[in-house]
């Protein structure tokens, strides 16, 4: 897992300049680099927990090599614009109150563009963000709500309704709470099937 790291840091943030010039004439595309958080200084839970001073420092490189991040509500030519440019896309899931309460007021500080991944069951639950602070987010121009299904449930192994019903439950949630559903939808653990992710795109989901 650290050797992943290290090669993760290398390429993201070449510190040699013969290095980087060399990386620039091979690639005229660096693509995008996404970077995906859950919990903030919550120690209990180690495999989706990242410490504050961890981030704050994160943070704080991708500054200094002039990375940019991307907007999310202009997605597309964000990513399209200047392809020689290292680019990074800051995501977090399910709305759990420690990224409300820790790294909320960083990223709103410093105006950096993130996308918060919801799942509508769980809002308002004991941890979770309630929609009256999602909206706060939502009310933001550099923050963009996303889809993230209604139960978080393992849809992956699910047939084809029970998919379709937890995702159209999720979609009238988001037009009710936020006016209308995000283009963005994030798959509950990481994982689908075809079926799943033609459903997906069938609902009107663009990301």
């Amino acid at each position: 897992k650290s050797f992943i790291i290290l090669i993760f840091i290398i390429f993201l943030f070449p510190q040699n300049n013969s290095y980087s010039t060399l990386f620039a004439k091979n690639f005229e595309d660096y693509g995008l680099i996404s970077i995906m958080y859950h919990r903030f200084d919550e120690s209990k839970y180690p495999s989706t927990n990242i410490q504050l001073e961890v981030f704050k420092e994160q943070i704080k490189i991708i500054e200094e090599e002039n990375i940019k991040f991307i907007q999310p509500k202009n997605f597309k030519n964000s990513l399209y614009q200047n392809k020689n440019e290292r680019k990074v896309l800051l995501t977090i899931d399910d709305g759990l109150m420690s990224f409300y309460k820790n790294a909320w007021p960083i990223l709103k500080e410093k105006k950096i563009p993130f996308i918060l991944f919801v799942n509508t069951e769980n809002v308002g639950t004991y941890n979770y963000m309630n929609w009256e602070q999602i909206l706060e987010l939502h009310n933001s121009d550099f923050v963009e709500i996303g889809n993230h299904s209604h139960s978080h449930g393992y849809l992956a192994d699910e047939n084809a309704k029970k998919i379709i019903d937890d995702i159209k439950t999720s979609i009238r949630i988001f037009n009710k709470k936020l006016g209308h559903n995000s283009n963005f939808f994030s798959y509950p653990f990481g994982e689908y099937s075809l079926e799943f992710k033609k459903i997906i795109k069938d609902l009107g989901f663009d990301y």
